[in-house]
């Protein structure tokens, strides 16, 4: 098993450009024959790549989540599932090619990094805390899915008011369709962050460590209240046209800025080393 491991996490950049190719073809010239080739190739890559994670947590005795490049291949798992569930329930697949090539680069990132030899062991964490941070991988992944969907939305949105009908306009899903993959995304982002940020008290509480200072908690908390008012905006407020997809991508922006300014500037335990 250990050695087939180097040759599945190779793969799956191939898998996955094999999808990105697929969804580009879509795209450009929107046949029936592609409509089929990229869902089934994204589809493969993500079974193999969930296969390829579990025999790591197997050998390796808990999740794979202990650098960097292990939690770049998460994330790229992850949006791999955001998509997938948000095309099968709108039926659109015609935004693929702005998701998966996406996906492609975390992953041939982590596959061209991941294999250097690290030097060191990385301690095992407890269950609490990996599971924390999994559902955190899969609340990030969705809010990527959906600020990419947000800014097409805008794209489409400001094209229409133009009264420009490029082959973007003609190959985009209807306006409404583009805000609710938007605020689908941002929701189930919405319930990981929920629980991942439970999940974190938790084990807070187990340890006793105290954590009250930690600015990462308190601007994850402020992501997880602008997402959670996108989302009640667009479905109890009546926030249709662009507000509340702007509202989602302020707190996509908030949740990157917030990740740069804590690892070059604050001091925080979140830490990936």
């Amino acid at each position: 098993m250990e050695r087939i491991l180097p040759l599945l996490t190779a793969f799956l950049p191939v898998l996955y450009a094999l999808s990105a190719a697929a969804y580009a073809r879509i795209y450009a010239r929107e046949e029936t024959t592609g409509t089929r080739l990229g869902p089934m190739f994204l589809r493969l890559a993500a079974v193999v790549h969930l296969a390829y994670l579990a025999a790591r947590g197997v050998l390796e005795g808990h999740l794979p989540l202990a650098t960097v490049y292990d939690f770049l291949s998460a994330t790229g798992l992850s949006m791999a599932a955001v998509y997938i569930y948000v095309e099968h329930k709108e039926r659109t697949p015609n935004t693929g090619l702005f998701v998966v090539p996406i996906i492609f680069l975390t992953q041939m990132v982590s596959t061209a990094y991941g294999l250097l030899p690290s030097g060191h062991k990385v301690p095992i964490k407890p269950i609490w805390f990996e599971l924390h941070t999994l559902t955190a991988v899969i609340s990030y992944s969705a809010f990527c899915v959906s600020a990419v969907y947000g800014i097409l939305y805008l794209a489409l949105y400001r094209e229409i008011k133009s009264n420009r009908f490029s082959l973007f306009f003609r190959r985009m899903p209807p306006l409404e369709t583009l805000a609710q993959m938007t605020i689908r995304a941002a929701g189930g982002g919405l319930a990981a962050l929920t629980l991942a940020i439970a999940l974190g008290l938790g084990w807070l509480q187990r340890t006793g460590q105290n954590a009250a200072g930690d600015p990462k908690i308190w601007l994850t908390v402020g992501v997880w209240f602008i997402f959670a008012f996108a989302v009640l905006a667009y479905h109890r407020m009546g926030w249709r046209g662009p507000r509340a997809i702007y509202v989602c991508l302020v707190g996509f922006s908030t949740l990157l800025v917030s990740r740069v300014v804590l690892d070059l500037f604050l001091h925080t335990f979140h830490q990936f080393r």
